[in-house]
């Protein structure tokens, strides 16, 4: 098992928090630590059920950098909830609790051909 390593999920968090919040260029370091921390105090909240599940935690810190990249737009404001509800959903991707059938089963699918899709455009752009 790999060591869950929370300074580098505040890094994240705090990166995240410096791309969301509206005017993130002129944001106060009291705002942008507060955020980030409200942040982190979400994503550590899935750190157990990670472990437990045998999978590496540090997937917590690539799912925020995920969300960063992906969704870190401005303007979501000071209301973490967005970002909980996000990570939840990408944390049930990465370390699902269900077995799926029908139509969720064929989503699941969408969602493996987009990943399939977006790590070779990223590979070939190397």
């Amino acid at each position: 098992m790999m060591e869950f390593r929370q300074g580098a999920l505040s890094e994240a968090c705090h990166g995240l928090a410096r791309c969301v919040y509206p005017g993130s260029m002129q944001v106060s370091s009291d705002i942008a630590e507060t955020l980030a921390h409200q942040f982190e105090k979400i994503a550590l909240r899935h750190v157990d059920f990670v472990v437990g599940q045998g999978r590496d935690p540090n997937l917590i810190t690539r799912a925020v950098h995920y969300l960063a990249e992906a969704h870190g737009l401005q303007h979501r404001g000071s209301d973490p909830t967005w970002f909980g509800q996000m990570l939840a959903c990408l944390i049930e991707l990465a370390v699902p609790t269900s077995m799926y059938g029908g139509d969720a089963l064929d989503f699941l699918s969408d969602i493996q051909q987009g990943t399939e899709l977006s790590i070779g455009d990223a590979r070939a752009s190397r």
